[in-house]
């Protein structure tokens, strides 16, 4: 979902905008990783109710992303006039609008906890320092997740001349939506699944 968000961002107002997004998604999935690696991790995963309630939570965040992006108004990704009119309409072009965003997406998506308390564990020396581990492992991942979504922003806002126009534009809102929308109900249909 991160990918997705950071590829319709850098294509409305450019990958340098991206990166206090890609930003905010590696602060979030650094938190992840802490609440998984400091125990947190192990409660949402002994407790399936809870853990079932976050990806509830997550679920109707990404359908009402789904539904702004189905909603949002058609813009032109081309020129530096576009890119006025953009101000002119109240498209968001602060960094940390986009930051929040980011740390935001990443929190209501659950999953890295499980993959924290599954995978990490796997890597650390009991004979070594757990913190610094922890903490090197966290950091490294964090920067592969900022480096990633930054790359993508980047190869989107290359691929602007193919999208240009509102007809472009109204193509990406709607696919996004749609993705946003197969995200949302899958995961609300596995969260709900588990209540039953």
């Amino acid at each position: 979902m991160g990918v997705i968000f950071a590829i319709v961002l850098s294509l409305q107002q450019g990958w340098h905008k991206t990166v206090f997004f890609s930003l905010g998604q590696a602060v979030g999935i650094s938190l992840l990783f802490t609440a998984a690696m400091s125990g947190m991790g192990v409660i949402l995963a002994s407790s399936p109710t809870l853990f079932s309630a976050i990806k509830i939570a997550g679920s109707f965040f990404i359908l009402y992303l789904g539904w702004r992006s189905w909603h949002k108004p058609a813009m032109h990704f081309g020129s530096a006039q576009d890119q006025h009119a953009d101000a002119a309409n109240g498209v968001p072009k602060d960094g940390l609008a986009n930051f929040t965003k980011g740390v935001v997406i990443s929190l209501c998506n659950p999953q890295p906890i499980i993959f924290g308390i599954s995978v990490l564990p796997q890597f650390v020396d009991p004979n070594q320092s757990y913190l610094a581990q922890s903490v090197l492992m966290i950091s490294v991942y964090a920067v592969l997740v900022f480096v990633n979504l930054v790359l993508y922003a980047i190869l989107a806002e290359r691929a602007r001349r193919f999208f240009t126009g509102p007809r472009g534009s109204q193509i990406i809102n709607r696919a996004s939506a749609c993705v946003f929308f197969a995200i949302g109900f899958l995961v609300l249909g596995f969260a709900v699944s588990d209540f039953l």
